[in-house]
């Protein structure tokens, strides 16, 4: 795998440096040797800016990572009353095989690859122009996205954190070479993904951000790296912990939860508004080399945006259902084609191209529910309480919270479509029950089961003699 790393991601690390126009003002672009890419601040600085641009991917933030969560946690499934693509057709009955799987491997150790050659570089690059300060905000930018891709793999392709964390995780590489890794066990992971999140908190500067970025929310910032800290010890049960660095953003002072008007129109804004919900975001870009040019495989197409989409994925009757309030501003991501709950979440920018959307990794929604059922496990921060942080986000959406209060579905109703829910249901090691399905097989899914980690992709196995395949596949 390395080896496959090492001929892909350092030709990428140059031939990246325009595929951020959109966001980014990017100078003309850079042909020179690897050699001279990775020893000058310039270069390195350059490629830092193509760090961000394979989670635009359709197999990555751009669609599938989102879909295939959606489709197997029991919030989506494909409508009866349209015909769609075909696409996405086995995800809800859970029929993985190593052939097909999930495709974030290849495009976050890919990633992986331009942030390791960028961290192992930056030692002496100090000059009378750039501060070691400036040194530091880039280390502590591919810190944190090494970080984040090392946790997306291992929540996709490994068993949760708890109840045991010392069974298969995924290989940590922090060193682009030739080589076949095996698997690190999923505490050994972890243990990495927060050395790297502390690390690069230590390092990065508070009001950092990249000069001549139209989206500072498309760039990793102190916050985006505390908030993706607390989601990792959500994960992890250290409950204090995950309460601490959600606090740490919600009293930053930089983000607050939105008005319904505002709420609903962040989702096709061109760029996030100012001191909005959005910690860290992919940006949507037409000009990026990860948008497939026409936006077919992408969110907005897939889900149905009127004649624009195919309209493959909708949302089942169980999701529409917790919506217990008509004033709910969220139901109006809603709407019925017969029988059928489409969805329009993610409708394309406002102003722009229809099938470009930002997609949120990080927002302060979940900073609130992580603190509450962190402080409903457990954990005390002053003035805070679990209901409390409950109804801050159920009274900006026009909602109320059922009691007693139900954490779980209060996330699986702020954060539909955007990746969370089976992998919640897995660190809660929750049975996944299912009403509205229409599949010929596993309609529900128990914990424990082999199931909760996807396979291994052959194209994997069969260049690392030392990857081992997941048990059951």
């Amino acid at each position: 795998m390395k080896k496959l790393l090492m001929g892909i991601a350092l030709l990428s690390v140059v031939g990246s440096f325009t595929s951020c126009k959109d966001f980014l003002d990017e100078g003309p672009e850079l042909k020179q040797s690897n050699e001279l890419t990775l020893s000058k601040y310039a270069g390195l600085d350059k490629s830092g800016s193509a760090l961000y641009t394979m989670f635009q991917s359709c197999n990555w933030y751009g669609a599938q990572f989102i879909l295939q969560s959606e489709l197997r946690g029991g919030n989506a499934k494909n409508p009866l009353s349209l015909a769609g693509s075909g696409r996405y057709r086995q995800d809800a009955q859970w029929n993985y095989t190593e052939n097909s799987t999930s495709s974030v491997w290849a495009y976050a150790y890919y990633t992986i690859s331009w942030a390791n050659n960028i961290i192992n570089n930056l030692d002496g690059k100090e000059t009378s122009e750039v501060s070691t300060q400036d040194i530091n905000n880039l280390k502590a930018e591919a810190l944190f996205i090494r970080a984040l891709c090392h946790f997306d793999l291992v929540i996709t392709y490994a068993q949760p954190y708890i109840p045991d964390s010392t069974s298969l995780g995924v290989p940590v590489v922090l060193v682009t070479e030739n080589g076949h890794p095996a698997r690190n066990t999923v505490a050994e992971v972890y243990r990495q993904v927060v050395k790297d999140l502390t690390e690069a908190e230590g390092l990065i500067s508070d009001n950092f951000t990249r000069s001549g970025i139209s989206d500072p929310a498309a760039m990793v910032s102190k916050s985006a790296i505390q908030a993706l800290l607390s989601r990792v010890y959500l994960y992890m049960g250290e409950w204090q912990k995950c309460a601490d660095f959600a606090t740490k953003v919600i009293n930053s002072g930089k983000y607050k939860l939105l008005d319904p008007a505002d709420y609903l129109a962040m989702w096709s804004a061109a760029v996030t508004p100012a001191k909005g919900e959005v910690i860290f975001e992919m940006f949507g870009s037409n000009k990026n080399e990860y948008w497939d040019e026409s936006g077919w495989t992408h969110l907005p197409y897939l889900t149905g945006i009127g004649n624009e989409g195919s309209q493959d994925i909708c949302a089942t009757q169980d999701l529409v259902d917790l919506y217990t309030d008509a004033t709910d501003c969220r139901l109006q991501f809603f709407f019925k084609n017969e029988n059928d709950n489409m969805i329009n979440k993610y409708y394309g920018k406002e102003g722009g191209v229809p099938r470009q959307v930002n997609v949120p990794i990080l927002r302060l929604a979940e900073m609130y529910l992580n603190r509450a059922e962190a402080i409903a496990n457990g954990a005390s921060i002053s003035g805070a309480t679990a209901l409390g942080d409950l109804k801050a986000i159920a009274d900006k959406r026009g909602a109320t919270v059922d009691m007693p209060f139900d954490i779980f579905k209060e996330r699986r109703k702020e954060l539909m479509f955007e990746g969370h829910i089976v992998y919640d249901y897995a660190r809660c090691n929750k049975d996944l029950v299912r009403t509205d399905f229409d599949g010929s097989i596993n309609k529900d899914i128990n914990f424990p089961d082999y199931k909760w980690a996807m396979p291994i992709p052959k194209r994997e196995l069969d260049a690392n003699p030392n990857m081992v395949q997941n048990p059951g596949f």
